[in-house]
């Protein structure tokens, strides 16, 4: 091998290695692609899926009362696309009036593609890093009051936010706009559970997580799943994963600084990487 190959620390890095990806559809082709180029062989567990609730009314209501908000607060990329597909005609996202803010750089991409301009990213890409990024960009938590707040998400989701916002006095509207649903067991997944237990499994949510077990326990039974879970390396895409998969009595070997996948991939590249 030549010096400069042997300065490509990241290649191979997952030579022989099986890499299990507990994701949605969304994320599971960049992680896919990602493993797949660190030389692992990857089983895809598409764990979550997104679909639109039943009933829109109050979205529709909000929507029709958009201007009595001050921000948005995009939480997920599924968020973004549901509201924005209940825009009427007359309405994109360039004319929406309230301020922008979403969490994470999925998020933002998409948010921008359907004409969304971001006032604000989250330093970091968790719930605590929306309060924090909102509390300095109107210089103290005290100037937060009276602030009104729309937060377009999962019928079921964390309420540290809303709860917090909610705290400094802002005026706090919560509307579920789809909802996760885990999808139907995959017939070559549940084999490859029964036959092997991944080197690594990759969570890129609390929800992607529980889905799994769940979805592992249906196919090979719970001691078999939780013993797959604590005999892999678990990779989590960040700091409220980690603490869900503790909560199961499993702590994260792999967390990256930064909640995206190209810091997830690089940080498993480091951990994997031989010595």
């Amino acid at each position: 091998m030549s010096s400069a190959d042997e300065n490509q620390p990241v290649c191979g890095a997952l030579s022989g290695k099986t890499a299990l990806v507990a994701a949605s559809a969304k994320l599971m082709p960049e992680l896919t692609a990602g493993l797949l180029a660190l030389g692992a062989d990857v089983i895809p567990a598409t764990v979550l899926e997104a679909k639109e609730i039943k009933d829109n009314t109050a979205l529709d209501r909000a929507i029709a009362n958009i201007n009595q908000y001050d921000w948005i607060i995009f939480t997920s990329a599924w968020g973004v696309s549901f509201f924005a597909e209940r825009l009427p005609g007359s309405l994109n996202g360039a004319a929406i009036a309230p301020k922008i803010c979403v969490i994470g750089s999925a998020t933002a991409v998409t948010a921008e593609k359907r004409g969304f301009h971001i006032a604000l990213t989250a330093d970091e890409f968790t719930a605590e890093g929306v309060m924090q990024s909102m509390e300095r960009y109107h210089g103290g938590v005290e100037n937060l009051r009276g602030l009104g707040v729309l937060i377009p998400r999962a019928l079921e989701a964390r309420e540290f936010l809303p709860g917090a916002l909610a705290s400094a006095g802002c005026r706090v509207d919560v509307i579920p706009c789809y909802q996760t649903i885990r999808p139907e067991i995959d017939v070559e997944l549940s084999a490859r559970l029964r036959n092997e237990t991944p080197d690594l499994i990759v969570f890129t949510s609390t929800k992607a997580m529980r889905n799994f077990l769940k979805t592992a326990a249906a196919a090979i039974g719970e001691t078999a799943a939780r013993r797959c879970l604590h005999e892999a390396a678990a990779a989590v895409i960040g700091p409220v994963t980690a603490g869900a998969l503790e909560s199961e009595g499993k702590s994260a070997e792999i967390i990256p600084a930064e909640s995206t996948v190209t810091a997830l991939l690089d940080a498993i590249a480091d951990f994997f990487r031989p010595c």
